[in-house]
């Protein structure tokens, strides 16, 4: 979704789901601390995007790949009825073995995502999920990151 013409300026539009998760996504795939986390340091673009997603779901976790899934969960109303409290989760899925690399992950997703700008919205850290359920073998946890989403 592009920009459009309102007669002062150019606008952003305010429901950019897809414009969020790729500046996310974008953030993620750029720190040379995760990239080598993921043990991915080095590794093509093409490479970083199958190990960095924009889903919760896939169907090609080999045995010793690590992944992050970035995805909404259901926004919340808030008081105000102009706003919403979007929600995305970036949950950590890695080889059950190596489960404390999972923990590191996401500490340093955290310092990469809270209280950043994205697309013009402050997003904030929302908790950490604990553990949560992935494919056997595997070891998963999440985190999630709020924002408010005007409409």
């Amino acid at each position: 979704m592009g920009l459009f013409y309102c007669p002062e300026r150019w606008v952003v539009p305010l429901f950019n789901p897809s414009q969020d998760l790729t500046a996310i996504q974008l953030i993620l795939t750029s720190d040379a601390i995760l990239l080598s986390l993921l043990d991915l340091t080095g590794a093509t673009d093409v490479d970083i995007a199958k190990h960095i997603i924009k889903r919760s779901q896939w169907n090609d976790l080999a045995s010793n790949e690590k992944r992050l899934c970035i995805y909404f969960v259901p926004d919340r109303p808030t008081s105000n009825v102009s706003f919403y409290k979007g929600y995305i989760q970036i949950d950590c899925h890695i080889p059950s073995i190596l489960d404390y690399k999972a923990y590191e992950i996401q500490e340093r997703v955290f310092s990469l995502l809270h209280e950043k700008k994205i697309n013009k919205r402050n997003i904030y850290f929302n908790g950490q999920l604990g553990e949560l359920p992935t494919m056997p073998g595997f070891f998963c946890c999440g985190s999630r990151y709020t924002f408010n989403r005007k409409i």
